[in-house]
């Protein structure tokens, strides 16, 4: 037995009934109860400069695995205070990993038996004639740090949850960490991100534990392959990240649990997921976008980084989807004007939330594109005789398209079939005008057009159309001016419209029978 110099022995390992608080212990993961003692020696040799070293062994002897853990930390005050529960000479504070003076007195209460060597002095754990019996010695060999060795009733393929579970760890800055004989190499953040986030601290006069909101950094470090994301505290995995992101959550305070400290508390990972999203948004891919986590921390971010989030998952063009209705059908008319629809009734409810907030109905999307139709077509119609500047840019459009008369020609051709279209409506209607416009190349906040009809029956035509004025009787030509006259009876598009043009469809080819000769003898040069 080590040691020379006995100087005292009492009863029992802890000054409490142990029964019930090792029951307690017994029912949490192994790895979890060692892991006290990682926590307890990173914290000790944290903020060394240099030479500061954790080691972690555990093995099989005798029928028992084996746990020791040595740092070159500062050691231990005075090793009476680990048989106190809650009682330690360290001031609590939030860059602390260990919790006040529990840690280590969870773990010794399902131990067979456990020394700790610090400076000159060793305390023992150990049973004698079936009692429990704590040692004072001096330490055979003064240390410089702590030491603490332990047994414990484990079976052997513990250790292979051991590999994989320390493996895992993060070590601090400037610590080297040793899992049985091999280094662990600290990996530098890839981000780091400034946020405040409710921490634990004990407070002593109250006997209870806070939970303040202390500004922190987080350190996002890549996944390697295989890895699951975790959070970590100060390089200690704590839970699963639950997010789809290539990334540890490294908080760089004491992260808050439930009082088994097996969880987060409650809406934490919600709070570190908000505080990271702004930071990563702009390298996800859409699909990383519209994962679930985003949805539901989105509702924690500046309005700013909603509208990206909601540019990134849904696209700039997307629209909320609307019932139908009557016969109007707001959703099919946004997708023609180039929006893509999104059904918010299926979205998770952080989403829907932002979605309300940053996406435009497809009815309000359809009125402000008709009404700045309507507005650029009234403003710019133009017929090609008011135009005679030579620099005029519709002048430049006018010769690209064939010219003036070129121009006049397929406009009456669309006119005249336009008419017969509306005169088969059965109510009286304005007259058929025709002009044509700059459609393409809008004023600000416009929207462009091809062809667009008015509630006086005024055809507008693009300029840019090109495919309408090189082949005005084209089938393309044609179903564009049925598609417009079908708005002499249905201004806005819906079921009534669709149905309108089908009806329509009939009438123009009713018309181009009966009229063939008419429009070979009047329009000649658009048979080419």
């Amino acid at each position: 037995m080590r040691g020379n110099l006995l100087t005292m022995q009492e009863a029992g390992w802890l000054q409490i009934s142990t029964e019930g608080f090792a029951a307690f212990n017994q029912a949490r993961p192994p790895g979890h109860l060692v892991k006290e003692l990682v926590q307890n020696a990173f914290d000790a040799v944290t903020g060394n400069e240099r030479g500061a070293r954790v080691a972690l062994d555990y093995w099989m002897r005798d029928g028992l695995l084996w746990v020791g853990c040595i740092d070159t930390g500062g050691g231990v005050h005075d090793l009476s205070a680990l048989r106190v529960v809650y009682l330690t000479f360290k001031t609590d504070s939030h860059l602390k990993r260990g919790r006040f003076g529990r840690g280590f007195k969870e773990i010794l209460s399902v131990a067979r038996s456990a020394e700790v060597t610090s400076g000159e002095a060793m305390i023992e754990f150990v049973v004698e004639n079936g009692a429990k019996v704590t040692r004072r010695r001096e330490a055979e060999t003064p240390l410089n740090g702590t030491s603490v060795l332990m047994s414990f009733d484990w079976p052997e393929d513990i250790i292979g949850e051991f590999d994989r579970y320390f493996r895992r760890f993060l070590p601090p800055e400037n610590v080297e960490f040793l899992v049985n004989g091999s280094t662990l190499f600290r990996r530098a953040p890839t981000h780091v991100v400034d946020a405040t986030l409710p921490t634990e601290v004990y407070d002593p006069t109250g006997h209870a534990w806070r939970k303040p909101q202390r500004k922190t950094a987080i350190h996002l470090i890549a996944t390697q392959s295989g890895d699951e994301a975790f959070i970590y505290e100060m390089g200690i995995p704590v839970a699963l990240a639950e997010w789809s992101e290539p990334f540890h959550i490294d908080v760089q305070q004491r992260v808050p649990m439930n009082p088994n400290r097996d969880a987060l508390a409650s809406g934490y990972a919600l709070k570190v997921h908000a505080a990271c999203l702004p930071t990563i948004l702009a390298s996800m891919t859409q699909e990383q976008a519209t994962a679930d986590w985003v949805g539901a921390a989105s509702t924690r971010c500046e309005p700013e980084v909603q509208r990206e989030i909601v540019n990134k998952a849904f696209g700039e063009h997307a629209v909320r989807q609307v019932p139908v209705m009557g016969k109007r059908d707001f959703n099919d008319d946004a997708q023609r004007f180039g929006a893509v629809i999104v059904n918010t009734a299926q979205m998770s409810a952080g989403f829907r939330e932002i979605a309300k907030a940053h996406l435009p109905t497809a009815k309000t999307l359809v009125d402000t594109t008709e009404v700045a139709r309507a507005q650029a077509a009234a403003t710019q119609r133009f017929t090609p005789q008011e135009v005679t500047a030579v620099h005029d840019e519709r002048r430049v459009w006018i010769e690209r398209q064939g010219g003036s008369a070129r121009i006049e020609t397929c406009l009456s051709f669309a006119v005249w079939f336009c008419q017969q279209l509306v005169n088969s409506t059965g109510i009286h209607q304005p007259k058929v005008t025709g002009h044509c416009a700059l459609g393409r190349a809008p004023p600000p906040g416009r929207q462009a057009f091809e062809a667009h009809w008015s509630a006086d029956n005024a055809l507008t035509v693009a300029l840019e159309a090109d495919r309408f004025w090189s082949s005005p009787l084209s089938a393309w030509s044609l179903s564009l001016l049925i598609h417009e006259a079908a708005h002499a009876m249905n201004l806005h598009h819906g079921r009534g419209f669709n149905e309108e043009v089908e009806r329509l469809g009939g009438i123009a080819a009713s018309a181009m029978f009966r009229s063939a000769e008419q429009v070979r003898e009047r329009w000649p040069t658009l048979l080419g």
